[in-house]
């Protein structure tokens, strides 16, 4: 299993190794898969300043408001198929 780690500088800047993809990205969520599940991060104003795959490091900068982990094999839609579901019930 790859390391995986994380390093945040005052909410704004964040570098992360142990990284397989970039699943989803816009400014207000980043999706990534490690070997350990996918991580979620939500904020604002969210960017991805360095990505190289090859050695698994991404830093990002922006307002990050949640870092989240989900297991491996959790389908990345699923929680906003669970809300649209209880909408239309």
């Amino acid at each position: 299993m790859a390391e995986h780690s994380i390093k945040l500088s005052n909410r704004r800047n964040m570098e992360l190794t142990g990284i397989k993809n970039v699943n989803n990205f816009d400014e207000e969520k980043i999706i990534l898969e490690s070997e350990q599940g996918n991580i979620y991060i939500i904020g604002q104003d969210l960017h991805i300043g360095t990505l190289n795959l090859e050695q698994g490091r991404v830093a990002l900068e922006g307002n990050i408001d949640i870092i989240e982990y989900k297991a491996p094999g959790t389908d990345i839609k699923a929680k906003g198929k669970s809300i649209i579901n209880r909408l239309l019930k």
